[in-house]
This record gives C-alpha cells, structure tokens and sequence, in this order.
C-alpha cells in the first residue's frame, strides 16, 4: 500500500477540525453584532446632532446654515439690530423666533406704495372755513422745553416751517428742523414715556417708512382737551431709551444724527394731538417755551368768510433798530388729507417763533392789496394777530 505523504496527512487532520468546529458553532445561539450592542444613548452622540435649544448661540452671532430648524441667520441679524436700537434686553436669546417682539408695532407695516406727493396750491383761498379761535382756550400752552441743549433760541429752519413745502421744493413739513452738529445731544422735551425708540426702515411714521431714518417717540404725561401729547425727535442716531422707558425733561433720548429723508445732520421736531399718527402734528412752536429772553407770535390770514389763504408769504417787519429788518415766514397749505392742524384755541395758520420783544409789523399782499397790522411781542407770551382780507370778486 503506498503511503500518502506527511503534508497531506497534515492537511486532512486540520480540515477535519474546522469540519467539526463548524458543525458546533452552527448549534449554538447567535451572538449579537456590535452594532447591536452599541445603541449609544444620544449624548454620547451630541457632537453630531444639532444643537439644542438650550444651546442656541446669543442672536449676535450666525446662526450655521446647517441647522434650518433653528434661528436662520437673517433673522438673527434682524433681532440683533433691534436689539440695538430698543434694547429689549428681557428677550433671553434662546427664546423662539416665533415669540420674539417685532421691530414693527402693530398698526405700522409699511404701505404697499409709497404715498405720492399731492399738489399744493399756493396763493388761493381754501375751499371751507378755517377754524376760529376759542377765546376759553387763548392762554399759552408752552409746556414743552426745547430739545437741545442751552435753552436758547431754537434755531428753526426759517425757509422751512410748519406746513410749508420750502417754496415747492418738498413735501408738506409736518414739524420743525434745527440744524446743529452731528452728535449733539437731544433732549426729551417733557416728562413722559418712550412709546417707541428705533428705526422706521419697516415701521411707518411718516410719509413713508424709513422717513426718519430713526427717531424717539414720546407720549407726555399731560393731556391737552383730555387727549393725550406726543413728541417726536426724527433723523437722529445714538439713541440711549428704549420703548416703554420712563423718561424726564432734559433728560437726553438722542443725538443729532442724519437718516431717511435727510440729507444733512439737524433734528426735525414734531408735536403731536391725540394719537401718534403722521396727520395729529400741531405747530411744535406753539408748545415750546420760549424762555425768559423771547415771545412767539402766531396769526390768521383768512377772507372776510373765514377761508384761509394758502401759500401766501407773511412778512414780520423788525424796526426796533437802526436797520429795518424782515422775517418771512407762509401760511399753512392744504392737501386733500388735510395733514397740517391748526390750535384749537388760536386757530392760527401761520407763526412767527422765537422773537426778540419789542414792537413789530405784519405785512402781506394778496390780490394785489397789501395789509399791515402792528403787534407787540412780549417776553414768554404769545401774541395773536389776525388779517382778514376781502373775498375775490369771482367766489
């Protein structure tokens, strides 16, 4: 018999051995993969999850792109920038997009299209009576400090007053400008709450949004004939309240600064009567005191009918000194939403702020007829005069 050779022996002892092991391993209970084993709980997994709630980043910083379901990232700069400007410092930064405070208070979305400019008419009689004054309510109401600094003269844009449209060159002037240096401080002009404090990119307070650039809005803690008195600071930057903030007269809201309409550093002012709405302003220089070294004077240019004259130059002769001296100011125009108000108790539709005391003239010429009328002004009073004119022949 011949023998097979060692090798082979080898091979068929070892392969009779895995033929065994074989047959032993298949009857016994399968053993679980790791992957079975090692469900780890999720925080051992944590670093490739996305963050949690409460691991939400402050709203300064952006959010990754990676994770929809948080914050996105231009909403997050949106809150940041209202952060700035009103500062809602209770809002914790884990707090939901969807709870958070809108930067637009109700009632202010911005118009679809912005509002045209209307048509002034100047120089023509209004189409109804103006108002008349209310002998009950003749006393001055100066109850507001000037908001800037030194409680001097309020340096009022005199090309440019209230219910003006700068000789055609703007739209309606719903308040008054002071032109000072970028960064000086403006002061709140009486006691009151901070009813908004921001920018007006999307918020509508004017003739359209982003008109202020950003402004401070007060609610004052009187009330004239039981409505409530508004101040308004537009096109200012630097602004230290925040909405709902209680504030004092004199106390510092803002600076000077330049923004939505304006093309240059001043402060547009504004006063308003009975809500906080664009068509409430009244003549702000008929609210400010005037101080223990100046007087106002306001006045009426209406038809023997009582209609006002619109657009018509009023001229306020100074001849207390040597040299004859003249100030120009308009009376009101209108516009199909009747913006411009007069006082209830003067009825004005034109004034003369900010005057030196001593003895002056009114002159204006309309229709080819001129009219003077001497009035006195008198140092922390308001002095009234009224020109009534003959209606023209074709009305």
């Amino acid at each position: 018999m011949q023998q097979l050779p060692v090798k082979r022996y080898l091979f068929l002892f070892l392969s009779l051995l895995l033929l065994l092991a074989a047959c032993g391993l298949a009857q016994m209970p399968p053993v679980p993969t790791l992957a079975g084993t090692a469900v780890l709980p999720p925080t051992a997994t944590s670093t490739h999850l996305p963050p949690s709630p409460t691991s939400v980043p402050p709203t300064d910083t952006p959010m990754p792109t990676a994770t929809p379901s948080q914050t996105p990232t231009s909403t997050a700069t949106r809150v940041r920038a209202t952060a700035t400007q009103e500062r809602p410092t209770a809002v914790p930064s884990e707090t939901p997009t969807a709870t958070r405070p809108s930067a637009v208070p109700a009632g202010r979305e911005c118009p679809v299209e912005p509002p045209l400019k209307p048509e002034y008419a100047h120089g023509v009689l209004g189409e109804e009576a103006w108002p008349t004054p209310d002998p009950a309510l003749s006393a001055a109401h100066f109850w507001l400090a000037k908001p800037l600094p030194g409680g001097g003269r309020f340096l009022v844009n005199d090309t440019f007053p209230y219910g003006s449209d700068g000789n055609g060159r703007y739209l309606l002037h719903n308040g008054v400008d002071s032109a000072e240096d970028k960064g000086t401080p403006v002061l709140a002009a009486g006691d009151g709450v901070v009813v908004y404090a921001g920018a007006d990119a999307e918020a509508w307070f004017g003739w359209r949004c982003d008109w202020y650039g950003h402004l401070v809005v007060i609610e004052h803690n009187f009330t004239w004939l039981d409505q409530p008195v508004y101040s308004l600071y537009g096109h200012v930057l630097g602004i230290t309240v925040e909405t709902g903030q209680r504030v004092s007269r004199g106390q510092q809201v803002a600076e000077i600064g330049v923004g939505g309409a304006a093309t240059h550093p001043h402060l547009h002012f504004e006063v308003r009567v009975g809500e906080n709405q664009f068509g409430a302003t009244r003549n702000p220089m008929l609210w400010l005191d005037p101080g223990t070294t100046r007087g106002v004077l306001a006045g009426r240019l209406v038809d023997e009918n009582g209609r006002p004259w619109q657009g018509v130059t009023v001229t306020l002769v100074d001849g207390r000194g040597e040299e004859v001296q003249f100030m120009n100011s308009w009376t009101y125009l209108d516009d199909p939403d009747h913006l411009i108000n007069p006082d209830e108790g003067y009825a004005e539709n034109f004034v003369f702020p900010d005057l030196l005391p001593g003895s002056y003239v009114v002159y204006t010429k309309v229709q080819d007829v001129e009219y003077r009328q001497p009035v006195e002004v008198t140092v922390g009073q308001l002095s009234f005069v009224e020109i009534v004119t003959q209606a023209p022949a074709a009305q």
